[in-house]
């Protein structure tokens, strides 16, 4: 393992070698003027090389922000936030639930920008492109990144044209806020590690608190951090071993009350709705996110460029730090795998603020085949930087989210005010809410039915407005679909459907993600009959059918 010279015996050599440059050439004033005129230019190209990055990651961000509707968790997203207050703050007691830290961010930004799709997503768009420099700075607290001056850029451009990181810097939750604190954490850590102080540790302490009080998944950094700890050199590890053991003690008090509570889903087996993952399958859907983004083709030659530089990485860069990005990246992958053994909640993006070691592992790589051969590193970041192009390129052209801005519109200009909505998940009814309340964001507003107009709000907390109108949304009736997995038989769903289709002729199914609440169909098959399909209309992943119901009895 290489050990890194300390910083003032870097300097005390490159003094040494300018001294003797300059003794050669008559002057030791000129050559020291010289090396420090040079560090100066390369400070300056880097900074603007950085800046050029961050207006690259902000459009990339920006552009077609609200081009798509908003999925069912974004719009939760809105209703936690706007909660009252005591409720925001009760999801700290609540088993399963993220803290509210993202939350009430989230609350006074939409006071001010509005809840509508663009300003939603817009605060996580911000995150997102905070995201790159900080890339950039943590590459730089790595042990031996002296002699590595380009991969804090490198790693850079990497996080400002990753697909993956691009995607959730359009989504309107937590995901680009915990990469931001994560690394955050990391760069401060490492700094305490390196030079002490109070102050680092405290900041560290800090913003890793902060990222799993946004998602509880970001607590997997903690042994994260131990790892780094000990693969320190051992004089780091004697100078430091007081600080951090104080900083772990101070890492894991605030989490405490959290754990209490949830502690439930760490030492139960539970049902989730989610399918087990097999550790390898879990590797493969990271490594196809992150290299190739949300829209995965079938192209193992593109994953195999992502593997080579990843390879390239470990067999030719340096050794420290390859190997705190490696515990970075893997750990909490293998602590997350042993968590769904109980309770299958594998998610990729979960996982997300693990990204950044591997864009930084990435870009060692790059560095490491440049040094062996121009040819080959120049060839892989092309084809790297191609590869994330044309993820980004499909992705904006793919619909992907749940078009529950669509279904709301079609349904706004179909359903007559008596027809009865049977929203197949609850999650369903809670989007309908959402557009509904805002049918400025609906194409063909304006031909909706009478009766059926929604307010249109003011702005800041305004704009969105949970309807409660006697008998359902904005003068439509509604009902919310049946939970069939946890065993239900066929004949309670007969008996409950009959009684929540009751003096309704015509009804409208909202179906979407219908697995995770009725695998087997029961409900749609008792509609299929008892009663006549007449329309059918399909959306992004989510499809409306309306049924005019038999006239007899059941």
């Amino acid at each position: 393992m290489e050990t890194p010279l300390p910083s003032s015996t870097a300097r005390a050599l490159l003094d040494t070698g300018s001294r003797a440059v300059a003794s050669q050439a008559g002057g030791d004033d000129a050559s020291a003027a010289g090396i420090s005129t040079l560090r100066a230019r390369a400070g300056t190209g880097e900074a603007w090389f950085l800046a050029a990055l961050v207006l690259l990651a902000f459009g990339l961000r920006v552009a077609g922000l609200d081009a798509q509707s908003l999925w069912r968790d974004e719009v939760d997203a809105v209703r936690f936030a706007l909660r009252p207050m005591g409720e925001v703050l009760s999801t700290f007691a609540t088993p399963g639930e993220n803290g509210p830290l993202y939350y009430l961010l989230l609350r006074p930004w939409l006071a001010v920008a509005g809840s509508g799709e663009f300003a939603l997503r817009f605060f996580s768009a911000a995150m997102g492109v905070l995201a790159v420099p900080l890339v950039a700075r943590l590459a730089r607290r790595l042990p031996g990144a002296e002699a590595r001056p380009a991969l804090g850029s490198l790693a850079a451009l990497l996080a400002a044209t990753s697909p993956y990181l691009a995607w959730y810097g359009q989504e309107g939750k937590m995901y680009t806020l915990v990469v931001v604190l994560v690394l955050w954490a990391m760069e401060r850590y490492l700094a305490a590690l390196r030079h002490g102080g109070w102050q680092r540790w405290l900041v560290a302490v800090a913003a890793t608190t902060a990222a799993f009080y946004v998602h509880l998944v970001a607590a997997l950094i903690v042994p994260v951090q131990v790892l780094v700890f000990l693969l320190h050199d051992a004089s780091v590890r004697r100078a430091r071993w007081r600080a951090g053991l104080a900083s772990l003690a101070a890492l894991t008090l605030p989490y405490l009350p959290m754990l209490a509570w949830q502690l439930p889903l760490l030492t139960r087996r539970a049902e989730t709705g989610y399918a087990f993952v097999p550790l390898n399958e879990m590797a493969l859907s990271l490594l196809a996110g992150y290299s190739l983004g949300v829209v995965q083709e079938a192209t193992p030659w593109a994953l195999a460029v992502f593997v080579l530089a990843l390879l390239l990485s470990g067999l030719l860069a340096w050794r420290q730090g390859w190997a705190i990005l490696l515990s970075w990246l893997l750990a909490p992958v293998v602590a997350f795998f042993a968590i769904t053994l109980l309770r299958p909640i594998y998610t990729a993006r979960y996982l997300v603020f693990i990204l950044p070691a591997y864009l930084l592992l990435l870009a060692a790589g790059l560095l490491a085949a440049a040094r062996r051969s121009r040819l080959l590193g120049v060839a892989l970041a092309l084809a790297i930087l191609a590869l994330n192009a044309r993820g980004l390129w499909l992705q904006a052209r793919t619909p992907l989210k749940t078009d529950f801005r669509g279904a709301t519109a079609y349904l706004r200009q179909s359903a007559a005010p008596d027809d009865l909505i049977l929203f197949q998940i609850p999650y369903g009814r809670h989007s309908f809410d959402y557009y509904m309340a805002r049918p400025e964001l609906l194409p063909g507003a304006d031909d909706g039915p009478a009766g059926a107009a929604a307010p249109r709000g003011e702005g800041r907390f305004r704009l969105f407005l949970p309807l409660a109108v006697a008998g359902g949304t904005a003068g439509y009736r509604w009902a919310e679909g049946l939970y069939t997995n946890g065993g239900m038989e066929p004949a309670d769903v007969a008996a409950r459907m009959a009684e929540m289709t009751a003096g309704s002729p015509t009804v409208w199914l909202v179906a979407s993600e219908v697995s995770l609440w009725d695998q087997r169909g029961l409900v749609q098959a008792w509609l299929e009959e008892h009663a006549t399909r007449t329309r059918a209309a399909e959306f992004t992943r989510v499809t409306v059918y309306r049924y005019e119901l038999q006239s007899r009895p059941y």
